[in-house]
């Protein structure tokens, strides 16, 4: 029988050592619970920062340079207004993708019938053929601004978009839309290069100045001011974001994550707008030695216009900048634009579309996509087309789906069997229907001073 022997004492440093291992360890086993969260949002996050991003398209760009220019300040306290609606538009639309899984187009055949469904899909197809040939002009004008020429500039664009989607999958070609968004900061700091009034700045985006004269004795003024709100709440927005969503795969457990990003991305784009007005209100509005009478209310005739009188003005890397963030913003509604009309068009008509298919299992998904890219960029090289003209008849062509689109959304979303305990409460439907029923006012304006343009005086 052997003799026992004590037990071997352990030393104060091999105790401390060793509590320290078990730390250590207990900190990595909690380090994901920690940020469980935060690895959840980054997996959601993309289609409502991408969809608001893809609203500062080139046309939104030039509306939102032509009301720097024209008016000052004088218009900021309207984006306020825009950001709630964007939000609550959004906001909706983002919730039926999540609980249904299925796209806005689906939901409208199966609730509304083929004879809506169809409409709105001819509609859509036109207004987003169109507004893609104004992108790729976007993209000319921008890039000719920085020294490449147009066919390069506009074939190089195109390109590039179908490669990226033909070739790339959802996550790929999320991760470069989320990128091409960053390119949106250079209106941020281009702003802070010309060096605006801060203090006014303030004032004008929380009280609303109609006092101007520049404001109130221009007949157009009303019509300034709905172009603003349409060129940022657009059907195509909403069609590309439900339909992301659902492609996505993100479901009912992921919507508070869904609506942070849809909240985070339109208030990004909201003052991305407000920045791209500031940069053109200090440089453009007042009298300068390049304009000595200034462009108030008066205004300028494209964003390429914008970006080439800040380089006098404010210097050539203001103009830079400006033009760098239009080719972002032109580059990525050149791609949104046509993979929401073949989501659109494919809903319609119950065919496959996914961005992670391949050709052979989306034919006609993949067919419409490059379809309307290869026409807006072939249609962009024939000299002499009325790119202008082409933009107000889309322009018009969304502002009459637009109410449309916004009814369907308002109906489905308090349709308790689609959603049940998610459908609108009574102070979600007051607020969305007061913003549905003002938008489609001020919508009916703008498509009536478009078809008859002598109803508003200038």
């Amino acid at each position: 029988m052997g003799v026992k022997t004590a037990p071997r004492q352990t030393s104060p440093l091999r105790r401390r050592a060793a509590k320290a291992v078990a730390q250590r360890r207990e900190r990595r086993r909690a380090q994901p619970r920690r940020f469980a969260g935060v690895w959840r949002y980054l997996a959601v996050i993309g289609p409502g920062i991408i969809v608001a991003n893809a609203g500062n398209d080139a046309g939104g760009v030039f509306t939102y340079s032509n009301t720097g220019a024209k008016y000052g300040n004088h218009l900021l306290w309207a984006f306020l207004p825009i950001l709630v609606a964007l939000i609550i538009t959004q906001e909706m639309v983002a919730r039926l993708g999540t609980i249904t899984g299925k796209g806005l187009m689906d939901l409208i055949r199966e609730r509304f019938g083929v004879r809506w469904t169809l409409f709105a899909a001819v509609v859509v197809l036109i207004a987003n053929g169109g507004t893609t040939l104004a992108e790729f002009a976007g993209v000319a004008g921008g890039l000719g601004l920085l020294g490449v020429p147009l066919p390069v500039a506009v074939i190089g664009a195109a390109v590039l978009i179908g490669a990226v989607v033909m070739r790339g999958n959802r996550r790929i070609v999320e991760r470069i839309f989320l990128a091409l968004g960053l390119t949106f900061v250079s209106y941020i700091i281009a702003a802070i290069t010309v060096g605006p009034h801060w203090g006014e700045i303030a004032r004008s985006a929380i009280v609303p100045d109609l006092s101007h004269p520049a404001s109130v004795t221009s007949g157009s003024y009303l019509v300034d001011v709905i172009a603003l709100i349409g060129t940022s709440i657009t059907p195509y927005m909403q069609l590309f974001l439900q339909s992301s969503i659902v492609d996505k795969g993100t479901g009912e457990k992921d919507l508070r994550l869904v609506r942070s990003d849809v909240i985070s991305g339109s208030i990004f784009a909201v003052i991305v707008a407000m920045f791209i007005v500031i940069t053109t209100s200090a440089t453009l509005f007042a009298p300068s030695s390049a304009y000595p009478h200034g462009l108030a209310g008066v205004g300028v005739a494209s964003a390429q216009q914008a970006a080439s009188a800040l380089a006098p003005l404010a210097g050539v890397h203001a103009q830079q900048l400006f033009a760098v963030g239009l080719v972002g913003a032109s580059l990525l509604a050149a791609a949104v634009l046509p993979l929401s009309t073949a989501f659109v068009i494919c809903e319609a008509f119950g065919a496959e579309r996914s961005v992670q298919r391949g050709f052979a299992e989306a034919p006609l998904f993949f067919t419409l996509f490059i379809g309307i890219l290869a026409i807006g960029a072939g249609v962009m090289l024939i000299p002499g087309v009325p790119i202008a003209g082409v933009a107000i008849g889309t322009q018009t062509l969304d502002g009459i789906l637009l109410p449309i689109m916004l009814v369907f959304i308002i109906m489905l979303a308090n349709d308790k069997r689609l959603l049940g305990r998610r459908s609108n409460g009574i102070a979600y439907n007051v607020i969305a229907i007061g913003l549905t029923t003002v938008l489609t006012l001020l919508t009916a304006v703008l498509v009536l001073t478009t078809i008859f343009p002598g109803l508003v005086g200038g």
